[in-house]
């Protein structure tokens, strides 16, 4: 499953809203694939998301989305 990491930095106001969004393609030609990707997709809507929010520091908050 991928790790993806990615950084964004910018003057916060408490109204602003953080959208996180993130794509994912799929190798259909990968002998080794157990699932096609509709089935992909069923599977990952069938799990409950979570998400982690942790402060390291004043300026630095880390967001973990896990499907």
């Amino acid at each position: 499953m991928p790790n993806l990491v990615h950084n964004a930095s910018w003057d916060f106001n408490p109204g602003d809203t953080v959208t996180l969004t993130a794509t994912f393609t799929f190798d259909l030609n990968d002998p080794s694939d157990n699932q096609m990707v509709a089935s992909v997709l069923t599977t990952l809507q069938g799990r409950t998301p979570s998400v982690t929010l942790t402060q390291s520091d004043n300026a630095t908050i880390s967001v973990v989305v896990r499907i």
